[in-house]
């Protein structure tokens, strides 16, 4: 009984996979060349519903070229380097006379500390610090101190160079503006008084003071002139730093040199209305007490060419105050300019 019934559950089993069997589709067959129909393979399947992706690279695809850049690119200004600043000319240094028993002085163009403190025989250290100065800047106009608080001008030194102008003044040349003792005087001169000085001063006084003075002398590569028409009433010498020439209020006052005028106002005590040319690095020639300037400062001149009107500005008579330096110093006018 029971190999009976092992023996038919055999035999369902075979008959159940025949069956199986029979009801498979039968694999599809791809033909080479055979002219058979190719069966389509089954779409695979893809869980995000995209389309695959192929590796194969696409006909069109390039490699990636960044976009050309059209902003302009930044190029930053030449440099220009700042321009100099404009020269009016050569530095000339001051060499202006001074009055050596002033306490204070004005500062006018191409004065130092240097030159300053070398016309007034004093220390650069001490001028630096009676001004309170921590370096040597000095302003056109500004006035300094030249000596020490307290000081106070020697009278005696005072009083000198002032008799100095008119000591030399005396009456000689009062009959100078006297037009009508022309000829007179000239024969009566020498019987009326012994002394024969003053007969002569009106004859040079009363020559036309238009003219220009005649003669002229070459010393130190400068040709030179007389400034103007007169008699020398106060040559040079003590307090007088140069020579006096007595003449009539107006009179040509002339250039004795070529050169350019370095000052020309009124800020030096005791010269009145002056002005200063300077010939070359060594000499400057001063005309003081003028009636009227006809020049200013920077202006360049030609020996003869009238610069002033002789006047009396700071002085007790009509005169013209005319020095000659070399180097800043006072030297005597007559080795330069026959008088």
């Amino acid at each position: 009984m029971l190999k009976q019934t092992t023996l038919l559950a055999a035999c369902a089993s075979f008959a159940a996979l025949l069956g199986g069997c029979a009801t498979q589709q039968p694999a599809p067959v791809i033909a080479g060349n055979s002219g058979m129909q190719t069966v389509p393979s089954a779409p695979v399947y893809n869980p995000y519903g995209a389309t695959p992706y192929n590796a194969a690279p696409a006909a069109n695809d390039a490699p990636y070229v960044p976009p050309v850049q059209t902003a302009p690119v930044y190029t930053p200004p030449a440099y220009v380097p700042p321009s100099a600043p404009a020269v009016s000319g050569t530095y000339v240094p001051s060499y202006a006379p001074v009055d050596i028993n002033a306490a204070t002085h004005i500062i006018v163009r191409g004065d130092t500390v240097y030159n300053i403190s070398k016309r007034y025989h004093i220390s650069q250290d001490d001028f630096r610090a009676w001004n309170g100065m921590t370096d040597n800047t000095l302003s056109i106009g500004q006035i300094v101190k030249v000596k020490p608080a307290g000081y106070a001008a020697p009278k005696t030194a005072a009083v000198e160079s002032r008799p100095a102008v008119p000591a030399a003044v005396q009456t000689p040349v009062k009959p100078a503006a006297q037009p009508p003792v022309q000829s007179a005087p000239q024969p009566v001169a020498p019987a009326a008084e012994n002394k024969a000085v003053p007969a002569p001063a009106p004859a040079p006084a009363l020559q036309s003071p238009a003219a220009s003075p005649s003669g002229t002398r070459s010393v130190g590569g400068i040709v030179w002139q007389r400034p103007t028409q007169g008699k020398v009433v106060a040559d040079f010498g003590g307090n007088n730093k140069g020579v006096d020439i007595a003449g009539n209020a107006g009179q040509p006052v002339l250039a004795a040199a070529d050169g350019k005028v370095v000052y020309a106002g009124s800020g030096l005590r005791g010269y009145g209305n002056l002005i200063i040319v300077q010939h070359n690095s060594s000499f400057l020639t001063a005309y003081g007490h003028n009636q009227k300037l006809l020049v200013g400062e920077g202006q360049q001149v030609k020996r003869g060419q009238q610069v002033a009107l002789m006047g009396n500005t700071d002085a007790s008579r009509t005169q013209l105050h005319f020095e000659v330096r070399q180097n800043g110093k006072p030297v005597n006018p007559n080795s330069y300019i026959a008088f």
